[in-house]
């Protein structure tokens, strides 16, 4: 089986240790920190915490973001960047046009994920629980998407965006980059770089 490394040991990483599981197939090797830590105890299962340099010679290993904030993401995601696999992890729950959608690197797709078709998607993006993507979307790298968002057909999204719980974007409408929609916002119009919008409608904040 292939090893893989959870970078982050927070909540979000456990998540994606219990992704991984359901998805099968991988060796968990356990989490990385900054600096290595206690083992997280995961069920029955005591997992190690690595540190950063611990795992500078594990070139070749699988590598998965275990961490919910954008800019972290991208940090990391050039930090690893070089050596490290990083797979599309796709729960099994997952509906997909397999034929119709492309991937980068490093995406997490959660259970009840639904993406339809003429997709396109960069790399590092988290897909959480039950979020929607219509028919041809673009989507860069390093977005965080929350549990629920949906997203209609033809819209454009950029990188390093949060997009938060519940939020709604309309159709052909386009959201920059490194901004936040905030929770249960429903986005009328396009989302410039490096605000924060929210509402009903969203607008800036």
């Amino acid at each position: 089986m292939q090893e893989i490394y959870i970078l982050g040991a927070g909540g979000f990483a456990k998540e994606v240790y219990f992704l991984i599981t359901q998805i099968g197939g991988y060796d968990i090797r356990g989490f990385v920190d900054i600096k290595a830590g206690d083992p997280i105890k995961i069920g029955k299962t005591m997992v190690p915490v690595w540190g950063e340099a611990d795992i500078a010679d594990k070139k070749g290993a699988a590598l998965a973001i275990g961490i919910g904030q954008p800019k972290i993401i991208k940090k990391l995601a050039a930090a690893f960047g070089e050596g490290f696999y990083f797979p599309n992890l796709i729960h099994p729950g997952v509906i997909i046009d397999e034929d119709n959608v492309t991937f980068g690197r490093g995406n997490i797709l959660t259970a009840n994920v639904v993406f339809t078709t003429g997709i396109t998607v960069g790399s590092f993006n988290i897909f959480n629980l039950a979020t929607t993507v219509g028919h041809d979307v673009v989507i860069g790298d390093h977005n965080v998407f929350n549990p629920c968002v949906a997203i209609s057909g033809f819209v454009k999204i950029g990188d390093t965006n949060l997009i938060g719980v519940k939020a709604t974007i309309l159709e052909g409408k386009t959201v920059g980059s490194q901004s936040i929609v905030g929770a249960a916002g429903l986005v009328l119009k396009d989302v410039p770089d490096n605000v924060t919008v929210v509402g009903v409608p969203a607008v800036i904040k």
